[in-house]
């Protein structure tokens, strides 16, 4: 198994003549999410263009071979693949991005607070987990396991793949309510 990933956003056309004359109108200064909105025949045109992330072997040959080997933030095409004709600019390549982190989910932030300074007092975070964790991770000591990048909320995330290790940071509100994130591990940028 790889341990890439890569991002790219793609416009899906009909022919070659009109993938072409996108081309040049892109490399003239037309935006490419907006020309992906107004002319790709596929879904993600709705989000100009973008496929979001993914790792080789994903997708038709034909694209992951653009993605995976050419180069970073230009557009190439076109690219026949069964569906049409594309024009494929890979956004973003790199190493997997994985992390393995434990929280404790509670309804308030005063509540969040008290419990991060018992357990920076010395009390044990699987422990206050079992006991206060209103998430069903709660009974595992808050362990979540191992997850990639996107997988979780936007806020959540952001501190998850920022964040400093082996330390109890937030508390973090979410939809979900108030969490305390230690991370455990971390691959990737």
């Amino acid at each position: 198994m790889s341990n890439l990933e890569a991002s790219a956003r793609h416009i899906l056309v009909e022919t070659k003549e009109e993938c072409e004359k996108l081309k040049q109108e892109i490399a003239e200064g037309r935006d490419f999410a907006e020309a992906a909105m107004a002319h790709s025949k596929c879904p993600s045109a709705a989000q100009g263009g973008s496929l979001g992330t993914f790792r080789p072997g994903q997708m038709v040959k034909e694209f992951n071979d653009v993605v995976f080997n050419d180069e970073v933030g230009v557009v190439h095409g076109p690219v026949e693949t069964q569906f049409g004709f594309h024009l494929v600019e890979t956004t973003s390549r790199g190493e997997v991005v994985e992390a393995e982190a434990r929280h404790i989910l509670v309804e308030s932030e005063e509540l969040a607070n008290e419990l991060k300074t018992e357990i920076e007092n010395g009390a044990d975070f699987a422990e206050i987990a079992q006991a206060n964790s209103k998430c069903p991770s709660g009974q595992s000591g808050g362990a979540l396991g191992r997850f990639g990048k996107g997988q979780m909320v936007p806020e959540f995330d952001e501190v998850i793949f920022s964040g400093e290790l082996n330390k109890v940071l937030g508390p973090v509100k979410t939809q979900f309510g108030y969490h305390l994130i230690e991370i455990t591990d971390r691959t990737g940028a």
